[in-house]
């Protein structure tokens, strides 16, 4: 029965804002609890139908997968589809399913019960990961569980698919499988307890164009179907049971953010030029291919940042080079003739372990990652810059090498660079000779040798979210220190500026690919400007905006403002710095800045 909304108390929840807007609506709860398995014994008559009731589990569980795919595909293209791959690989492996029918013969246990057994301790392991985006496999694992045990069980799944109306999705995690039903007619908005940034249910959020935030711990347990909700995707706060009066803040609200995306969208074919002329190439980032039309509605030149490892592990397998080719043709077609920077294969040793390797590091961040896996992998290595090298005959290619933290790496990848176009040459392909190489800036290492760096590389890429973690020495998936992880600290506006006037210096060009902007909005694109990058690389939604920033400030007061604020010295001082700026020089850019409505009334 539906309770009235005026009965209950509004309650504030903060999360992590993971794609923009605003969205307000009916709670529907996506039933995502575990079925209760109990221990009860089977006798040796009931073995074998125990075992055949299990593989018939299975196996309507694979065909339900199998109409997710198709339906996943026909929504959001193949690319999408390929993240329930590792569902259909979790399902297909033997050893599970050996191993769970031995629990059954061996020890007369209930299907359900085996299953539960064999399958929590591939999670645990899991679990126990300190890789994040290993750890949001996890919960594909789990989804999976969820099937087999409601199919051994016959119970009937209720998903997102079965939402007939207008509504935001609540969930404690939501799983790729999930997202499949999610229609825009539908789907207002979703909320998580669980995820990140970086989780599939957030990125498919972004790119379809609807409001999310994740992270907000128990909140499921607080919502009931029915119950209002508003969603603010832009600071990461959730409303349960909103009073009329923050309903209607948030009305104006979200008036005022369509308006402001209107109104920066007009902005779409124009340069990101400052008022004193100086041009910054202005990309986008993306994971796979069909977001490229998105970047380029929102009125990025080219790409810069493409992370080609989602492919790979979209995939779960390593793909081999005309796969890759055709792949990255592709995405460099339908830029051209912007350019497509392409990373070489950024993963840890824990990532790519059920590939090539067994092993597991106890710091995978500080481990076998980036361009140390790659040049210990020539082969793979190989395979991928034949690929893209052969891709860059149709288009204009970048090559970056993520992770650098000496300089005989990058030699060692240039050479190998050079050995790769001489043996296309030599089998009479088509490849790209022109293709500019270059290398993250995230280490502090690199920061310093960035003088010896810039000699030998055609520009430089600062990777700011690690440049942050690894310069403040800060886990950003730690909650107790999270505080400390500060894009304004004054020690990284000293690291980015010593990186620029180094490379300028050498006469190459510097870019910013990582999460600064999106962090610290209008404050760090104005400093970003000042100190002097030559390109910007971020999501589709943040385009506009920065383009329009750019194009409100000269070149001249953002020097002067980053000469300030490196002598500040912590970030508290350089905010207040550029708030002065902001309010003083060009008051049109508070709009920009995103604000809670119900603090901004109060």
């Amino acid at each position: 029965m539906k309770k009235k909304t005026d009965e209950k108390k509004e309650i504030i929840f903060n999360g992590i804002p993971a794609a923009p807007g605003i969205a307000f609506g009916e709670v529907f709860v996506v039933n995502v609890d575990e079925l209760p398995v109990n221990n009860e014994s089977i006798t040796d008559k009931e073995i074998k139908g125990e075992i055949a009731e299990f593989e018939d589990a299975l196996r309507r569980t694979g065909e339900e997968l199998g109409e997710l795919h198709k339906a996943l595909a026909a929504e959001m293209g193949e690319d999408h589809a390929k993240i329930l791959d590792s569902h259909i690989m979790i399902l297909a492996d033997e050893m599970m399913k050996e191993e769970t029918k031995e629990l059954i013969r061996a020890e007369n246990a209930n299907a359900a019960y085996a299953f539960t057994r064999v399958i929590d301790k591939t999670l645990t392991a899991f679990e126990h990961m300190e890789d994040q985006y290993l750890k949001e496999r996890a919960e594909d694992i789990k989804d999976v569980k969820r099937r087999v045990i409601r199919n051994l069980l016959g119970q009937k799944t209720e998903g997102i698919a079965n939402l007939r109306k207008k509504a935001i999705i609540v969930a404690k995690t939501l799983t790729p499988s999930d997202t499949v039903g999610f229609k825009r007619k539908y789907v207002l908005a979703f909320v998580s307890d669980t995820g990140g940034r970086t989780s599939h249910a957030a990125i498919i959020a972004k790119s379809i164009g609807i409001p999310a935030v994740v992270g907000l711990d128990q909140f499921s347990s607080h919502a009931k179907p029915y119950d209002q909700i508003i969603v603010d995707g832009l600071t990461g706060q959730v409303i349960l049971n909103p009073t009329p009066e923050t309903v209607e803040l948030y009305k104006e609200a979200l008036q005022k953010f369509k308006e402001i995306e209107k109104e920066l969208l007009t902005l779409k074919d124009y340069a990101a030029v400052t008022l004193d002329n100086r041009t910054i190439e202005l990309s986008g980032n993306i994971e796979m291919d069909e977001e490229v039309e998105n970047i380029i509605e929102h009125g990025a030149r080219g790409i810069g940042l493409f992370r080609t490892e989602y492919f790979f592990m979209m995939r779960g397998t390593l793909p081999g080079e005309e796969e890759q080719y055709r792949y990255y043709r592709s995405i460099v077609k339908k830029v051209a003739p912007d350019p497509v920077l392409f990373r070489t294969l950024d993963i840890g040793g824990d990532k790519i372990a059920k590939w090539v390797d067994d092993s597991v590091e106890n710091n995978p961040f500080m481990g076998w990652r980036g361009i140390r896996f790659t040049l210990s992998r020539k082969d793979i290595f190989r395979t991928q810059l034949r690929a893209i090298f052969r891709a860059a005959a149709h288009g204009r290619a970048r090559i970056m090498f993520p992770m650098v933290s000496v300089v005989d790496e990058v030699r060692q990848a240039i050479a190998i660079c050079d050995e790769v176009k001489d043996d296309l040459k030599r089998e009479r392909y088509q490849y790209g000779d022109d293709v500019e190489i270059g290398i993250m800036i995230e280490t502090p290492s690199a920061v310093v040798m960035a003088d010896v760096l810039a000699r030998e590389v055609d520009f430089f890429s600062i990777g700011s979210n690690d440049l942050v973690q690894y310069s403040l020495a800060v886990d950003r998936g730690n909650s107790r220190i999270s505080y400390l992880y500060d894009t304004l600290h004054p020690a990284i506006l000293r690291f980015i500026n010593s990186t620029v006037t180094e490379a300028h210096k050498a006469g190459i060009w510097v870019g910013l690919c990582g999460e600064m902007v999106a962090d610290a909005r209008v404050i760090g694109t104005i400093l970003l400007i000042g100190l002097g990058l030559d390109e910007f690389s971020a999501s589709a939604y943040l385009i506009p905006e920065i383009k329009k920033i750019i194009r409100s400030v000269t070149y001249d007061e953002t020097r002067s403002l980053v000469r300030k604020a490196l002598l500040m010295s912590t970030s508290g001082e350089v905010i207040e710095l550029v708030n002065r700026f902001i309010e003083d020089k060009r008051p049109e850019l508070l709009e920009y800045i995103p604000k809670d409505p119900i603090t901004e009334k109060r």
